[in-house]
């Protein structure tokens, strides 16, 4: 489980020592800081108990976000001291920055509409880039010679423990693991194989809790809804199963489902000839035939509903639509190697759209908090849809072959839903509660004219309230810091694209450094083989990318610039999973390994050794790696 930040080790805090002394002579040295070189008075407050922090301070105009952080960590130490006490060594803790500026009247923009007052101003660049020179602070006439107060919030306030050993060696399935994922709190586990069966397994006491069997082909991914309720698993032949992860009425696990809490219309029909197999029952008992109840006993025992079909190939990948969007009734998107991408309404089981532009296979699909679907394919072009309508918003088609891998920076905060990083519901925001409340009315309407027997519309329960606005919560802050979600594309090409926010619907997300939606904010070339999967770190602040070269290479997530190379493994890199703090990297490697990556140093913290063969995937949760692969065993690794 996550603990809060232990100790450093006196080498690492005199490096750190080091480099915050000479930062702090960067900011001292005059004629350093160009044509701004004004200082000001700052005074910084804590975001979490709006206290103080020490006295006001004065610092260049110009002083950068990291420079602050590096301020912030050397006061919080300083402060953080008891009299007559050894002074602790300490990790330096990432920070996010921003001024709370006084309400200003809305001015009219250049287009003659209003502008409207954002009274929380993020420090992204620099102080007098984001705050000096917002028109805000030109309407206040905020100057270099006021008192400026800067809130710092910490962005990672937990510390997961590394792995270090295998804990169990799972069992079960007869072919080979193809996919491994953990449930959004990290209590349950799903596996895929090539047995074309899938198993939920408990994590507390890693022993199986249900095989779901019925698919008729390889199980080749699975994805868990945001709530953790249901579990979707696709296969070989093109068919979508969906399963209740946990059934409220018996606390059963592995039922599968198809609108639990309402009926499909599809169902009132059959209900009337309730009444006539009731009679028919009667009167088979009579001649000793097998009555309807123990036929339906019978046929409990095999594969229990139907599959969503339509795709006639193998899928590729799941995607459930984020909680903070939709709560009660997420809907599914299924990609296949038949080139289309489909909608389910798993509630009443009918499919809403099919997204049929690429020429190629869709490789994956990925679900955008802001009302996108993004589509990669072997077409060689990533698509951007309206999830609303299906109607095509963009295509973007930079890479010069296949298209295999696709990312979103908020994809952590989307999978783990309203889930924290204890496992529990976090503690939604005042604004964040409202919010939910409005939509949870509109997603109820919608429900009730889709689905017979729904609950009336404007009704709902306090979980879903709860979990509604705990995700929404959880939504906003993953995007405070980072302008909207940014999309990051993998190619056989040896390349990757980090693309600006895209818009979506009546929703204009912008874009950064100059790029258009259209033209990407970087390309990343160095890879010499094939990028077989990339992934952005929970906080978004680096991108890690997996390929056929051997290597990993980490990349900054906001500019796209080069970081480091991660050489250990000898042979092709498969997938990568990050903890849930950033501050480590799994990879699982046709090598039979699984290193272990500390993003400090950037270099191998544990070699796990322990498969047979190659491990095909790898999934990391709280203090817990899950690794699986052709050697037909799932393992599972703690500290």
């Amino acid at each position: 489980m996550a603990t809060l930040i232990p100790a450093r080790t006196a080498k690492r805090q005199r490096l750190a020592d080091e480099a915050s002394a000479r930062e702090s002579q960067a900011l001292a040295a005059s004629g350093k800081h160009g044509p701004s070189s004004k200082s000001i008075v700052i005074q910084f407050r804590s975001g979490q108990d709006g206290e103080d922090l020490g006295n006001h301070i004065l610092l260049p105009a110009d002083t950068t976000a990291k420079q602050l952080e590096l301020v912030v960590n050397r006061l919080r130490r300083e402060f953080g001291k008891k009299a007559g006490e050894e002074e602790e060594e300490e990790e330096d803790v990432p920070y996010a920055f921003h001024v709370n500026l006084p309400d200003v009247a809305a001015q009219v923009g250049d287009d003659g509409g209003k502008v409207t007052s954002n009274q929380r101003i993020q420090i992204h660049k620099s102080i007098v880039e984001d705050v000096l020179s917002s028109w805000q602070s030109q309407k206040l006439g905020l100057s270099t010679e006021d008192v400026l107060q800067v809130i710092f919030q910490p962005q990672a306030v937990f510390r997961v423990r590394p792995v270090t050993r295998c804990s169990s060696t799972l069992s079960g399935h007869s072919s080979p693991i193809l996919c491994s994922t953990f449930s959004p709190s990290s209590k349950l586990l799903c596996t895929g194989a090539g047995d074309k069966s899938a198993r939920i397994w408990d994590i507390d006491s890693e022993l199986p809790l249900h095989a779901l069997t019925g698919h008729s082909g390889w199980v080749l991914c699975a994805e868990w809804e945001g709530r953790e309720r249901r579990l979707a698993t696709g296969d070989m032949s093109g068919d979508v199963w969906v399963w209740d992860a946990m059934d409220a009425s018996d606390g059963k696990v592995g039922r599968r489902a198809w609108g639990a809490a309402a009926r499909s219309k599809e169902s009132v029909a059959a209900e009337s000839a309730e009444q006539q197999q009731q009679q028919q029952e009667k009167d088979e008992e009579q001649k000793g035939r097998p009555t309807v109840a123990e036929r339906r006993l019978a046929r409990a025992s095999g594969p229990k509903g139907r599959a969503f079909k339509g795709h006639t190939k193998w899928i590729t990948s799941l995607a459930w639509e984020p909680i903070h969007r939709n709560t009660t009734s997420p809907r599914l998107a299924s990609s296949s190697k038949d080139g289309t991408v489909r909608v389910w309404n798993v509630s009443n089981r009918t499919l809403c759209f099919a997204l049929g532009g690429h020429s190629a296979s869709v490789n994956v699909v990925r679900w955008g908090g802001e009302g996108a679907l993004y589509t990669a394919s072997s077409d060689r072009t990533v698509k951007v849809w309206n999830d609303q309508t299906g109607q095509l918003i963009r295509t973007l088609n930079d890479h010069a072959h296949w298209v295999n891998t696709l990312a979103l920076s908020t994809d952590h905060t989307l999978r783990t839903g309203p889930f924290d990083h204890t496992g529990s519901f976090a503690k939604p925001s005042p604004s964040a509660v409202q919010a939910a409340q409005t939509r949870l009315k509109e997603q109820r309407a919608r429900s009730a004219a889709d689905i017979v027997g729904a609950p009336d519309a404007g009704q709902y329960t306090e979980l879903d309230l709860a979990a509604q606005a705990s995700a929404q919560t959880r939504y906003d802050a993953s995007t405070s810091n980072n302008k909207f979600e940014r999309a990051i594309s993998g190619s056989d090409d040896h390349t990757l694209f980090l693309w600006p926010p895209q818009i979506s619907g009546d929703v204009s997300l912008g874009a950064e450094g100059g790029a258009t939606p259209k033209r990407p904010l970087s390309r990343f070339t160095g890879h010499q083989k094939t990028v077989n999967h990339v992934a952005f770190s929970p906080d978004a602040r680096l991108i890690a990318s997996a390929s056929f070269d051997n290597s990993i290479k980490v990349w900054d997530g906001k500019t796209g610039k080069f970081v480091a190379t991660l050489r250990g493994h000898v042979s092709s890199v498969y997938r990568i999973a990050w903890s849930a703090d950033s501050r480590i990297l799994v990879s699982a490697s046709k090598d039979s390994t699984l290193k272990l990556w500390d993003l400090k140093t950037f270099k191998i913290r544990v070699d796990l050794p322990g498969h047979e063969d190659e491990v095909y995937c790898v999934d990391f949760a709280a203090d817990k790696v899950v690794s699986g692969g052709r050697d037909r065993v799932v393992k599972i690794w703690r500290n």
